[in-house]
């Protein structure tokens, strides 16, 4: 406190994994010919964990991943604003295109502890109607 004393009720102890147990994702975009918004998230689907925007073709690089089930949500990006945007009927605006990729119809990859994983995706496959 202001006076010098100490107080033990704020001492607490955390563990972080180590960079032994971590994992790291690489995804390899091409046929990238718009703009993208590119998520990572967990098997909640719930926010984000981290995300990109792309425009052209590159690697993306998710570190530091604990073991677990994650997906990869890809969402077109038309009007070119970096954003999410849902449709509106008074508008007469449809909404962005979203798709999740998939490896053998299995929509959530499974990353084991202490790997590098490396994926290519084709979106110009993907998102081909």
């Amino acid at each position: 406190d202001i006076n010098g004393f100490y107080s033990d009720s704020l001492d607490f102890k955390c563990s972080l994994p180590t960079d032994s147990k971590l994992s790291t994702l690489e995804l390899s975009m091409t046929g990238v010919e718009k703009k993208y918004i590119v998520d990572l998230l967990d098997e909640k689907l719930n926010e984000p964990l981290r995300s990109y925007i792309i425009d052209k073709g590159q690697s993306l690089l998710f570190p530091y991943l604990s073991p677990g089930k994650y997906c990869i949500r890809i969402t077109e990006d038309g009007n070119r604003n970096s954003m999410v945007d849902t449709g509106s009927v008074l508008e007469h605006r449809q909404p962005e295109k979203v798709k999740f990729y998939e490896i053998e119809d299995e929509k959530f990859i499974d990353i084991p502890e202490s790997s590098e994983i490396v994926q290519e995706i084709d979106i110009a496959a993907l998102f081909k109607d």
